[in-house]
């Protein structure tokens, strides 16, 4: 089925009641944030895009890479190939379906032939929190903070100019002793940290004259307010285990001035999980991944 049959509205008040929980924010704003990243979605299959990403992986021609409007069982939805970390040996089919999901063999098996020369082994979707039914691994968790409500305190933070050798090698030290997660939980490139550092919101939390903590965010603009994105919390291997990421965390947030804050954090990271919802953040959409 041609992507150009597609039902914007559909798909659009679908994410609204099946992917994003943000029922307490104004329904004009959600519904132009929902719109905004499923027309993004759809502008991956702009022709310039799908020749990149052909080049790019070096596997098919540029029409496997189209997002496909699929009919299932339950429904309409739209799929694409992506791969974890950039990774060509790592495929998994992205869907944004136009329903409640609720059986997902059927899904692999309907969807999955588009996508054969990938040999892809893993379907992933995003999901509100009260509508994840099906039998898969909650992998990455999206949170949203009211600034004006999220806890906060007094900590001394320093600007970091001279970062980014520490965050690497903090990074290197990581993914040396948890190599599962090198292409999960990735370093940031430095072009994306100077960013942060450029808006004034990229920070040491030392103690003791000692690099402990890096925090970084940017200046976002989500539900049609002033956000923060956090690109990055970061606790020293060598301080892990002490609540030093909530501190890092409730200390930056006392240096903000926008109406949101969000982020995203991988599942199995428990400190941060923990940390985010102790600042009054709370979860509003799962990324949902089923092997298969």
């Amino acid at each position: 089925m041609s992507i150009i049959e597609i039902d914007r509205e559909k798909f659009i008040n679908a994410g609204m009641s099946y992917i994003y929980q943000l029922d307490k924010y104004p329904y004009k704003a959600v519904y132009e944030q929902v719109a905004s990243e499923f027309d993004e979605l759809l502008s991956l299959n702009n022709q310039a895009v799908l020749n990149q990403r052909a080049d790019f992986m070096g596997v098919g021609e540029p029409a496997d890479y189209l997002q496909h409007l699929i009919e299932t069982e339950q429904g309409q939805l739209i799929a694409g190939i992506r791969h974890i970390g950039g990774d060509k040996n790592a495929p998994f089919i992205y869907i944004w379906p136009g329903f409640k999901v609720d059986s997902i063999s059927h899904l692999i098996r309907t969807i999955s032939p588009y996508f054969d020369i990938f040999k892809p082994n893993a379907l992933c979707y995003w999901c509100r929190p009260d509508c994840l039914e099906a039998n898969g691994k909650v992998i990455q968790q999206r949170f949203i903070g009211d600034i004006e409500s999220m806890a906060k305190r007094d900590v001394s933070l320093l600007k970091a100019h001279d970062y980014y050798d520490w965050y690497q090698s903090e990074y290197a030290l990581f993914h040396q002793q948890k190599p599962e997660y090198k292409n999960r939980i990735t370093l940031n490139s430095k072009a994306l940290m100077d960013e942060s550092l450029d808006q004034d919101l990229l920070f040491f939390f030392n103690q003791k004259n000692e690099r402990v903590g890096l925090i970084a965010g940017e200046k976002r603009t989500f539900l049609n307010k002033e956000s923060i994105y956090l690109n990055e919390i970061l606790v020293a291997h060598a301080h892990r285990g002490k609540g030093l990421g909530h501190q890092l965390l409730t200390g930056f947030v006392n240096l903000l001035t926008a109406d949101y804050f969000i982020c995203d954090i991988d599942s199995d990271n428990k400190p941060s999980t923990h940390a985010a919802l102790k600042s009054g953040q709370v979860v509003f959409s799962q990324e949902v991944f089923i092997h298969f």
